[in-house]
């Protein structure tokens, strides 16, 4: 009997050792892919120009420079009326903003080094809000930061999480990042004490759960995870495979990509700080988007493709790659590779 049990235990202990081999395996194979994929000719390079790194003395935990909350009742209606974009420009070139949206403070040493990812169509008055805001507030935080605004220019239905993956593979190419901050370009943080730092490894972060959509009570933690915004660590969103590209139209990515983390015993956490100081405020925008009806199904089968949908697939053409002044802008079509797995189940 004990000899019968030692070997049940050892053939546990091989298969656990087994997985573990696998999964390193597989995130160093993602990385090797990741920057041996092929790159245009026509990629832009940064210019160095503001971008002195030697710096001895890292920025402060807690920035000098913070406000606190802002009524962006009053501040929306402004940049939406302000078509002074040459004046805007020269602030921000004058602050230290580089072509391509990219950031660093001139007086210390960031401790984070962030991608701001953003996925895009049809949504230019949004966006031109979201950057004129979010510049000087990620700038007040003295963070290293870059905005990418992914955008899909095809005419088929909008795929939230492949843009991101796609948004992922072309900032990992531009340069390294310590972590990514999916955000969405309709919602706003009203507080700069809501830092836009890189989580732990094994911590994804969720931020928007505080928003004024739900009377800014906060949600539960699988609500809207993979959604609004998220921070997860680089190293992270490898191991998760990232979103799938499964998904056509809005909803139920967030929720897949909720339930890769967990799959992999990552802790989800939240910002320790006052709830008062993580309020979010959403844009208004037509609430009539594409909708997939068989979208349920995929949700329900998709434990079946975590390892096998999502970065290890993922198939785009880019269109173009600018260096704008205020972001890198990724234009791409999506291939119909993707769509064919949703259009070949039976519609319920």
């Amino acid at each position: 009997m004990g000899s019968d049990m030692k070997r049940r235990m050892s053939v546990v202990s091989t298969a656990r050792t087994t997985v573990v081999i696998v999964a390193i395996l597989f995130t160093f194979w993602l990385i090797l892919l990741i920057n041996n994929l092929p790159i245009s000719s026509e990629l832009p390079t940064r210019s160095p120009t503001g971008r002195n790194n030697n710096f001895s003395t890292l920025c402060p935990l807690i920035s000098p420079l913070s406000v606190g909350w802002m009524d962006l009742s009053l501040i929306i209606p402004e940049l939406l009326e302000n078509s002074q974009q040459d004046a805007f420009h020269n602030k921000m070139k004058s602050a230290g903003l580089i072509e391509g949206g990219s950031y660093r403070p001139k007086d210390c040493q960031s401790r984070n080094k962030v991608a701001i990812i953003l996925p895009f169509r049809n949504r230019s008055q949004h966006l031109t809000v979201f950057l004129h805001y979010m510049h000087p507030f990620l700038q007040r935080q003295q963070l290293d930061y870059t905005i990418f605004v992914v955008e899909q220019t095809d005419g088929l239905p909008f795929n939230r999480g492949m843009l991101l993956n796609v948004g992922f593979i072309e900032a990992q190419r531009s340069d390294t990042f310590q972590c990514f901050i999916f955000h969405d370009v309709d919602i706003l943080p009203e507080d700069d004490r809501n830092i836009y730092s890189c989580p732990e490894v094994g911590r994804p972060r969720q931020m928007s759960f505080v928003i004024d959509i739900h009377d800014y009570k906060p949600v539960s933690l699988m609500f809207l995870f993979g959604g609004g915004v998220i921070a997860i660590s680089a190293v992270d969103f490898v191991r998760a495979n990232g979103y799938s590209n499964a998904f056509w139209g809005l909803g139920l990515d967030d929720d897949d990509f909720y339930r890769r983390i967990r799959r992999l015993n990552m802790t989800v956490v939240r910002p320790n700080i006052l709830a008062e100081h993580l309020r979010y405020r959403t844009l208004y925008h037509d609430p009539s988007v594409d909708v997939i009806p068989n979208r349920q199904k995929l949700f329900d089968d998709g434990y079946l493709r975590f390892e096998s949908d999502g970065l290890i697939n993922l198939k785009y053409r880019p269109k173009d790659i600018q260096l704008k002044p205020l972001y890198t802008h990724v234009v791409v079509n999506l291939t119909e590779d993707h769509l064919n797995l949703l259009i070949s189940r039976p519609l319920n």
